[in-house]
């Protein structure tokens, strides 16, 4: 029995890939090991298990270059490098993100500039638009639990103004946007492979770029500035401008080798997960309630999320989800990612970057009455049922009825 106080254990596993994970990513791993060679670029049996996740996720995604690195937020900043940016130019976020996004763009020396989002829970165009000013560098959309951001009106406003788009698909990997696929849009993406994503290797990300140039100094940035890509010995060559220092933010051939194994399954999981997303809704139309605005519910990775009346419901009916063993929860806690006591002063490692930046109270309030429901990968028939009877039990309970 739970004790009081304590929510109770779902009656589902909430994960996507690693529900799926079975001996297969086991035999991947132990393969690995045999070799002896976890280093991508040498070993004693090098398998090259690096080399062919990255050919495999550019195929799946239709881009001419992938870059597997060591986590989705190395593969922000590893993207803003390769784009080109300038130390001290803004790049323009969602002020309800994760984290990482700031902590990717301060790394890369730039200045997070926050930008409401709307009932998608994404960034908000118009917002954008009046946030651009001649130090902006890029617009960071990101695709928030497997939904993609509305781009074609974001990318109309950075191809207006001259800026770069860099598209945030840690939790999208595999969604679509009008066919196209999320990170293969804009002028690069970032992909997180940590452990609650679609493909998980519990940390690892990959950059994705159309540009060969932009593609170049990314590879470099994340290998020390070309130890292994373009190097030989001691000497630098084959690349499109002069050499620059880089950082190590290279994946592992046992990451690789865990990613590649689980590619092939992401397709119809997404499948599977936007069915029972879309059946939920169904199965609860009488009710009335307001869902998330998505931009392409066909391209979407299996999203649940509802729009309570404001916060007090919101956590009404999270706390009674909770009573019924759903797992659920409202966005980043209603807060925007300037509440963290780090960016709100500006602080950096090397100091006071900006001046405390202002609340979006309408951003913040979205996020309060937003309560997402987390579907499992591995989820049954019966287990859907049972979520959806829980679903309409939990919304009498909570006060939320009409």
């Amino acid at each position: 029995m739970p004790v009081a106080g304590e929510r109770p254990e779902p009656f589902y596993e909430p994960t996507r890939g690693l529900a799926l994970w079975d001996s297969t990513e086991v035999d991947a791993a132990v393969e690995v090991l045999r070799s002896r060679s976890l280093f991508r670029y040498y070993g004693p049996e090098l398998l090259h298990r690096t080399d062919e996740f990255e050919r495999r996720f550019a195929e799946h995604l239709e881009v001419p270059h992938a870059i597997a690195v060591s986590s989705g937020t190395a593969a922000i900043t590893t993207a803003l490098i390769g784009l080109g940016i300038p130390a001290g130019a803004e790049v323009i976020i969602p002020a309800v993100t994760f984290v990482g996004c700031v902590n990717a763009v301060v790394q890369a020396r730039g200045i997070p500039v926050f930008a409401d989002i709307d009932d998608t829970l994404t960034l908000d165009p118009t917002s954008v638009e009046e946030r651009i000013t001649d130090r902006t560098f890029a617009i960071m959309p990101v695709h928030l639990a497997n939904v993609a951001a509305d781009l074609d009106p974001l990318l109309e406003v950075a191809r207006r103004r001259g800026v770069k788009v860099l598209e945030d698909a840690a939790q999208a990997a595999g969604v679509r946007y009008r066919g196209r696929r999320v990170g293969a849009i804009g002028d690069a993406g970032a992909f997180s492979f940590q452990l609650e994503k679609n493909i998980t290797a519990g940390e690892g990300g990959t950059v994705t770029a159309l540009d060969p140039e932009v593609a170049d100094r990314a590879r470099r940035y994340q290998d020390q500035g070309g130890q292994f890509t373009t190097s030989r010995g001691q000497e630098r060559g084959g690349v499109a401008d002069a050499p620059f220092v880089g950082a190590n933010l290279r994946m592992t051939e046992l990451a690789a080798a865990l990613l590649t194994v689980q590619l092939s399954r992401l397709d119809p999981m997404l499948d599977r997960l936007r069915a029972v997303a879309a059946h939920v809704r169904s199965e609860l139309a009488d009710l009335g309630l307001t869902w998330r605005r998505m931009p392409d519910e066909a391209g979407s990775g299996g999203d649940l999320t509802l729009l309570t009346a404001g916060r007090m419901e919101a956590r009404a009916l999270v706390g009674a989800l909770a009573a019924e063993s759903v797992p659920a929860g409202t966005l980043y806690q209603g807060q925007g990612v300037y509440a963290n006591p780090a960016v709100k002063a500006g602080r950096t490692p090397w100091g006071l970057e900006w001046p405390p930046p202002a609340r979006l109270r309408a951003s913040e309030q979205i996020a309060g009455r937003a309560v997402t429901v987390s579907l499992g990968a591995a989820m049954t028939d019966q287990d859907v049922d049972r979520l959806v009877a829980a679903i309409r039990k939990a919304h009498a309970n909570s006060g939320t009825a009409r």
